[in-house]
């Protein structure tokens, strides 16, 4: 295998030069080099190569997460838009805990030039701790506090909770019952807020035993769905999250019998793969999670070429897709 050595000697130039030219810097004889290491199919190693330029050519990304499929492809979208430049990704999952995620900024930040973070709540200690790493950080679908001093990328939602507010209410149902992440993060408490403040617009109050409130995880979505089975006067129709807690809900509903949408409706945050497979296909609200993922790639890029550009915060829209899983309630309310 060819050595910088070998590209040196073809290209008739010194070693020194070869280096600067890897490393992105003009150099008189770039024809000839190129050539060089063409000819000679040499691959530098871009791990040596970065210690000596004081860089590791990779980015952490580190998810709530790493089993929620929305996750993995916004780590996708990352790869695509930065392998390019010649930067790999190292993926960790904080389990949606703040103390492990300060702990992962700790670790990894020797062995990173920058990170792309899904905080798990809106924690002063992870803020403090990427301020005192002082690396490029984007903050993807979560964010630290209102104000950051670090990029964000974002969806819309504000819309996406309305949008599901009102086709419900649209449809008829007087009886909605909504299952919420947690209030100490952004999706969590914003989603959760804009439901019932759109609901109350379009004359539908939603009593206190139809809030759930918890975790974004498939066992919080079925055991808040089971407890409003439960209820004297059940909901007749749900709006769930995000694609977690609709898994562990539907599969409530399942258990229960439950015809959707004649007896229950249901609409869910987030797109899943087997959305349009289920009997009958689920109704979703839409983000583009691949799209998330290259934007923080792209403000990587430009942070890393640019360390002092001003924060920027990007808001993406979100859509109704409507399937099957929703229609008008049913006559006689259950």
């Amino acid at each position: 295998m060819a050595n910088i050595h070998d590209v040196a000697r073809a290209a008739g130039v010194s070693i020194a030069t070869v280096s600067r030219h890897l490393a992105g810097q003009r150099i008189r004889s770039t024809a000839a080099v190129d050539r060089a290491i063409a000819e000679l199919d040499f691959r530098p190693n871009t791990s040596a190569r970065g210690l000596r330029l004081g860089r590791h050519n990779t980015v952490a990304a580190i998810v709530p997460d790493i089993s929620n499929p929305y996750f993995a492809q916004i780590v996708r979208g990352l790869e695509e838009t930065i392998a390019p430049a010649g930067l790999r990704v190292v993926v960790a999952s904080s389990n949606e805990d703040a103390d492990t995620e300060v702990q992962l900024l700790n670790r990894l930040s020797d062995a990173v030039d920058a990170f792309v973070l899904v905080p798990a709540i809106e924690s002063d200690a992870t803020k403090l701790a990427l301020e005192r790493i002082a690396l490029p950080t984007v903050l993807v679908d979560r964010v630290l506090h209102e104000e950051s001093a670090f990029d964000v990328v974002v969806v819309d939602n504000a819309a996406g909770a309305e949008l599901a507010a009102r086709h419900l209410a649209g449809l008829g149902h007087t009886l909605l019952a909504i299952i919420s992440g947690p209030q100490t993060s952004l999706p969590g408490r914003i989603r959760h807020e804009q439901f019932v403040a759109a609901a109350a617009e379009a004359n539908v109050e939603i009593p206190e035993r139809f809030r759930k409130i918890g975790q974004f995880t498939q066992d919080f979505g079925y055991e808040a769905t089971r407890e409003l089975l439960a209820e004297p006067e059940r909901p007749t129709a749900i709006f769930v999250g995000n694609n977690l807690m609709a898994h562990g809900a539907l599969k409530a509903l399942n258990e229960a019998h439950i015809a959707v949408p004649a007896e229950l409706s249901m609409l869910s945050f987030d797109d899943f793969a087997l959305a349009e497979l289920l009997n009958p296909p689920h109704s979703v609200i839409s983000r583009p999670a691949g799209l998330e993922g290259q934007i923080a790639g792209e403000r990587i890029l430009h942070r890393l070429a640019q360390p002092d550009a001003p924060a920027v915060k990007r808001i993406l829209p979100v859509s109704l897709t409507l399937r099957a899983s929703t229609a008008p309630p049913p006559r006689t309310a259950p």
